[in-house]
């Protein structure tokens, strides 16, 4: 019987772990921190962690285009389908925005 190809986990392996440690450092500033403090620290760099979402979204969007060739080259049957879900994330991406910036807008 041949052993199945474990190649793929180790990455996998070290994103969870990252994620992890980014969430459990998160909730540890949360908990440790002064939440008055830490929502005037967001609401003054507003602006930077924008251009940063924003950046992350064009990097996201470059990549995404690149598979997507390589995806509708591989099974062009799925065009509808890749379509649908391309439009889904773009709506929830929106709707993040603009809960951010409406949730901002009450903050002032």
């Amino acid at each position: 019987m041949r052993r199945p190809d474990l190649k793929y986990l180790r990455p996998l392996g070290h994103g969870l772990a990252w994620a992890l440690w980014l969430l459990f450092a998160a909730v540890m500033v949360n908990v440790l921190g002064d939440m008055q403090s830490w929502r005037d620290w967001v609401r003054d760099h507003a602006l930077g962690l924008q251009l940063w979402r924003m950046g992350l979204y064009a990097a996201l969007i470059y990549g995404w285009w690149r598979m997507r060739a390589r995806l509708l080259q591989r099974e062009p049957e799925n065009r509808p389908r890749l379509h649908r879900t391309e439009v889904a994330g773009i709506a929830a991406l929106m709707l993040l925005e603009i809960s951010n910036t409406l949730s901002g807008l009450e903050a002032s």
